[in-house]
């Protein structure tokens, strides 16, 4: 490789990969940049710019968690792509011949949404300038050194040596994923994690006695694997019901648990039509924006947020019963009007957060045919474009962003930071992120075909016997012979050989969450922080590495959490800089 060329690199090369890989070649374009630049992509797996989540292999029955009209690979902002890249629903309705109107509202299967990302990817490689050189490398990326003013990637299985004056690292769960399998104990009765499902699951033997830990998205696509992935199908028998018929292949039972017991709510068609119609949380982050106060989550921010759920709900209700009310009405007037509609309502049963927190507690939802109760209940709701309760549901949706300010500002206390992440993340994604209806129809035809079994759904006592788990609740028990862990994992351990650990010269810095979970440090910019706590704008984070520091990282969002817009712009007037030093230089 030419010693004067520009070098590149962008590693782990998913969805936000691609992003970074189409800002860098429209700014080298906006810029008129002519001179030698090399752009080195490293990615695990040959899945370049769709990841294992939108892998074009994968199966159509895993869905998207959301209709089309949300998705587009199109920059959010100047300058233009080199390509044109339409929206995800102009781009599925040429393929299908359907109208762009029918197919906004339609749940994509991923592997439709990896063939638009991989697509759009060969397309700008395609086009770019013959002194760009891109070169593509499957391989895992163990080490990054610095070598005076410029970085060393080392991969064991690479063969030769790449040195490169500007990174980014966009490599999503896979340091997690590579923790996990390294410090957690592997046989072939535990499965800590289940993608890829070709690789992972073959070794379930049918009629096994599976557990499942996790309630949410990836145990759902972990019970479809190994149920409709084994010849299994499903077909509607009326309106009302869909049946699963069974190959033989399945488990004869999967035994779903968690550590609450509460399924995740699934979403309905109305989503996208859902408008935002409470904002005391809105209201309170921009009278805060010109202080420094910084907050504590549960004492200071909850309570609000909490007022944007209920008030979601009465808005929603009161509308429904034609009682006008002043958007911009104070909660405790708020409060005062709920008091009176009951009073004159008493057969309308008064709303609370718990509802929607921990159901347990107001239904008692301990039992397998609660859980298919629970899930009934808002299938029901979601068939209805103006209920309450999906209103209430919705409302964190439109409270993130602001939430994301607070967040990523620096205005929560470090404990309570930690307290969010811990007690309310996983709680407000299972509320408002759900899986689409037909997903938990599905589901509830596993359970009335005696495979999918919630006997033992929250906190099961798990002890292990003569190679068999027994599952033991205050009742049952059950000899399990799979333990498969379907979620995805946070952080990673101190003794994972993952790229933020290997570097001795101090490169990357953590933070310590607990005794084995580390997030890696970078500034809201994406810029890693190394151990003496100097900022680094050389190496630029996207996506899931800037987790500690920014909140909730859309996989396929260009404008949430966007550090690769002003990365790519300042890498090419870098680049456009050294030119045109040169250029003086040949000159004089």
């Amino acid at each position: 490789m030419p010693s004067e060329a520009f070098n590149i690199a962008i590693i782990g090369f998913g969805p936000k990969g691609f992003y970074g890989f189409e800002r860098i070649l429209a700014f080298l374009k906006k810029y008129n940049i002519s001179s030698d630049v090399n752009i080195h992509l490293f990615n695990e797996s040959e899945a370049f710019a769709t990841g294992w989540v939108y892998d074009v292999n994968q199966p159509d029955y895993l869905l998207m968690n959301y209709p089309n009209q949300f998705i587009s690979c199109a920059p959010a902002s100047d300058p233009p792509a080199l390509v044109t890249i339409p929206s995800f629903t102009s781009y599925i309705s040429k393929r299908t011949g359907n109208s762009e109107d029918y197919e906004n509202s339609q749940i994509a299967p991923r592997k439709e949404v990896g063939a638009y990302l991989s697509c759009y990817f060969n397309k700008l490689k395609d086009v770019a300038i013959p002194s760009i050189k891109i070169y593509t490398y499957v391989v895992r990326v163990d080490a990054i050194h610095k070598i005076e003013s410029r970085y060393r990637i080392d991969a064991k299985s690479l063969g030769m040596e790449v040195i490169v004056d500007k990174l980014l690292i966009t490599t999503g769960h896979s340091p997690s994923i590579i923790s996990k399998k390294t410090t957690d104990d592997s046989t072939d009765a535990t499965i800590p994690f289940v993608y890829p499902f070709s690789e992972k699951l073959k070794g379930i033997k049918s009629q096994a006695v599976v557990s499942c830990k996790g309630l949410g998205l990836t145990a759902i696509d972990t019970i479809l694997g190994l149920t409709e992935g084994r010849s299994g199908y499903f077909k509607k028998v009326d309106e009302q019901q869909l049946m699963y018929y069974k190959s033989g292949l399945e488990p004869k039972y999967i035994l779903p648990f968690s550590r609450s017991g509460i399924p995740i709510i699934p979403r309905g068609s109305h989503t996208t039509k859902q408008k935002q119609i409470s904002f005391y949380f809105k209201r309170f982050v921009t009278g805060i924006k010109n202080t420094t106060t910084i907050f504590d989550f549960e004492s200071a921010l909850l309570p609000i947020i909490e007022q944007d759920i209920i008030a979601s709900f009465y808005f929603q209700l009161f509308k429904n019963k034609n009682i006008s009310i002043d958007p911009d009405i104070s909660f405790d007037e708020l409060e005062k009007r709920i008091l009176i509609f009951h009073k004159e309502n008493p057969e309308v049963k008064p709303f609370s957060v718990n509802e929607l927190y921990n159901p347990h507690q107001i239904e008692g939802i301990n039992s397998n045919f609660s859980v298919i109760k629970y899930w009934k209940f808002w299938i029901i709701e979601n068939s209805n474009p103006t209920s309450p309760y999906v209103a209430a549901a919705a409302a964190w949706r439109f409270i993130s962003d602001d939430f994301n300010y607070l967040y990523s500002s620096n205005r929560l206390t470090p404990d309570s930071k930690n307290f969010f992440q811990k007690s309310y993340f996983g709680l407000f994604n299972r509320i408002s992120y759900g899986p689409p209806v037909q997903n938990i129809e599905k589901m509830i035809a596993l359970h009335n075909a005696g495979i999918l079994d919630f006997t033992f759904v929250k906190s099961p006592i798990i002890k292990k016997e003569n190679e068999k788990f027994i599952f033991r609740s205050n009742t049952e028990a059950i000899e399990v012979d799979y333990l498969v862990d379907s979620r995805l994992p946070r952080g990673f351990s101190k003794e994972a050989p993952v790229i933020f650990n290997n570097s001795s010269d101090g490169l990357f810095s953590v933070e310590e969450k607990s005794v084995d979970y580390n997030e890696l440090r970078c500034t809201a910019d994406g810029s890693i922080i190394n151990r003496n706590d100097t900022i680094n704008k050389d190496i630029v984070c996207y996506g899931t590495p800037t987790e500690n520091i920014l909140f909730d990282n859309d996989t396929l969002s260009r404008k949430h959490n966007d550090t690769v817009t002003q990365w790519a712009q300042n890498t090419a007037l870098l680049i456009l800089k050294n030119t045109n030093r040169l250029t003086a230089t040949n000159e004089y």
